[in-house]
């Protein structure tokens, strides 16, 4: 009897508790939540195009228990600099009850910021050869240790060249995936000019392979059937030096 006296007043109790709580209408606000708001905040004031990679959780916060009522994020930088190092980010949430009290819970999100660099990336689907214009490329900040080798920071280093493989819609444009347009194909009839001082030879040639302006190229001879070495001067022209 003492026994079932003892569960039923565990039971009461319990379910008394329960009923406070649900009454109070308290909510979780789980690490997962905090964390997202910390991160948003931090991303905003690194600026605009910045790579979300550059920003990486070093330590979970905890959860908070907030009280029922209109609730307002309140983040802040608590320690360290956005813009590269270890950063601290405080989340306030500010809970207004029904009588227009106030009450504040916060918790602690820390991150390490990647140095960013300004670096040049594709807009849209770039095919092989492709000649690359203002509007196929942006710029972005992203994290300078995730950075490929040899990236392109400027975009007028790229503008006007072209693409030497398929490159995707963001991706990271290098110095191996341009290249100088080549004006001149393989098969095309060029003039092949030898000048000296006091003389100039004009003959037909044939293009042996593509070449780009200032490019070593071969050509064929058309009347001696010779292959000679020249540099590509323009479209229709290579330039053999003597």
């Amino acid at each position: 009897m003492i026994l079932a006296r003892a569960l039923v007043l565990v039971i009461l109790v319990a379910t008394t508790a329960s009923s406070a709580f649900a009454a109070t209408g308290a909510t979780w606000l789980g690490s997962d939540a905090i964390t997202r708001i910390a991160r948003d905040w931090l991303l905003e004031r690194m600026g605009p195009n910045v790579d979300p990679s550059a920003v990486e959780l070093a330590g979970m916060p905890r959860e908070l228990l907030l009280p029922a009522g209109d609730v307002a994020f309140a983040p802040r930088l608590q320690s360290g600099s956005v813009e590269a190092g270890a950063v601290t980010v405080l989340v306030e949430a500010v809970v207004t009850d029904p009588r227009g009290g106030h009450t504040t819970r916060s918790a602690t999100v820390s991150f390490r910021v990647n140095p960013l660099r300004d670096t040049v990336v594709t807009v849209r689907e770039l095919g092989r050869r492709a000649v690359i214009t203002a509007g196929d490329v942006r710029v972005e900040r992203r994290a300078l240790s995730r950075l490929p080798v040899n990236a392109v920071h400027d975009p007028n280093d790229v503008i006007g060249r072209e693409v030497t493989r398929p490159l995707a819609p963001g991706e990271v444009v290098t110095a191996q995936s341009v290249t100088a347009p080549l004006i001149i194909r393989r098969g095309s009839v060029v003039s092949v000019v030898v000048e000296g001082s006091n003389f100039k030879i004009v003959a037909r040639g044939v293009a042996v392979e593509d070449g780009a302006h200032g490019a070593p190229i071969r050509v064929l001879n058309a009347a001696s059937r010779r292959e000679v070495v020249g540099r590509v001067e323009d479209e229709r022209t290579v330039r053999i030096p003597f």
